[in-house]
């Protein structure tokens, strides 16, 4: 039974094993859409997952709340005060032309994202997680499509800093023999938004069955890649247009990198003037 008491997030993930596909797939549109679903009917939250309006009934039942309208009381409590820029900015963009406040629009969005990403990190989980990866003994990073730039530049910035990784982005046979290798000592960090890519799930999966440690960093608390982790961020991905943004992603993973390189400062400040000294050495900077 869950508790009525409950946040939205911590009901879903109490009963989410137990739903159907279909009201599997209501629980992430309406984690990813909680705006929307605040005030949407039931036949168009529905509609959005191709289930019918009772389907999303028995759905906000099953979490314990009286009906639709007690999910969105619960939803509309916890929307954070972000919300309200975004129906002002959704007012301006709809009274100016596009082509002169696009550049605004997007920026905002992105700044948005930032804050929604910042205000969903567990203090904790992010602190254990950074220890794993300061004390790993190789680190390999899992990305592939909108979130492989990610990826590398999450793998770059570690070795940077003196720690062993790599970035492992197209699956097939190199996923496969770069995690034969892997086990107690190492962590794998599996990026995925939105479409999730089977074989960076199956890179999860592998690594956890060979003992690794795994974080996870993802747009939802219900994606795969969450449920196979024993760290999982959730970050902000809202568009402008068709496209996802990438900046709540970025803005995670240079967090991430900070402070990994404050766990040991010493080791970070040896592995930096030894890649001065090679730019230097190698005359690899025009200046």
């Amino acid at each position: 039974m869950t508790d009525t008491t409950d946040g939205l997030e911590t009901r879903i993930l109490a009963v989410y094993d137990s739903l159907t596909p279909k009201q599997q797939m209501l629980a992430r549109f309406i984690l990813d859409n909680r705006y929307f679903a605040s005030f949407a009917s039931a036949s168009e939250l529905g509609a959005k997952v191709d289930a019918s309006a009772a389907t999303v009934i028995r759905f906000c039942q099953t979490l314990g709340y009286d009906g639709l309208p007690g999910l969105q009381g619960a939803i509309r409590a916890e929307l954070p005060s972000y919300l309200t820029a975004v129906e002002r900015l959704e007012h301006r963009i709809t009274a100016l032309p596009a082509s002169t406040d696009l550049p605004q629009h997007v920026f905002e969005i992105d700044v948005q994202n930032i804050q929604r990403t910042a205000s969903a990190i567990d203090q904790a989980m992010f602190e254990a997680a950074v220890r794993r990866l300061a004390s790993a003994r190789e680190i390999v990073v899992v990305a592939t499509g909108v979130t492989a730039a990610a990826g590398f530049f999450l793998a770059y910035s570690l070795e940077v800093i003196g720690l062993r990784a790599r970035a492992v982005l197209d699956g097939g046979v190199a996923q496969a023999v770069t995690l034969t290798h892997l086990g107690a000592e190492d962590v794998v960090v599996g990026l995925g938004v939105w479409r999730y890519v089977r074989s960076t799930l199956d890179a999860l999966h592998q690594a956890k069955e060979q003992g690794a440690t795994v974080i996870a960093i993802t747009d939802s608390i219900v994606s795969p890649l969450a449920r196979h982790a024993d760290y999982a961020f959730e970050v902000a991905t809202e568009g402008a247009m068709h496209s996802l943004s990438m900046t709540g992603v970025m803005s995670l993973i240079n967090a991430l990198v900070a402070a990994t390189s404050l766990v040991d400062p010493a080791r970070t400040s040896r592995a930096l003037q030894r890649i001065d000294r090679q730019f230097v050495a190698r005359e690899l900077l025009i200046s």
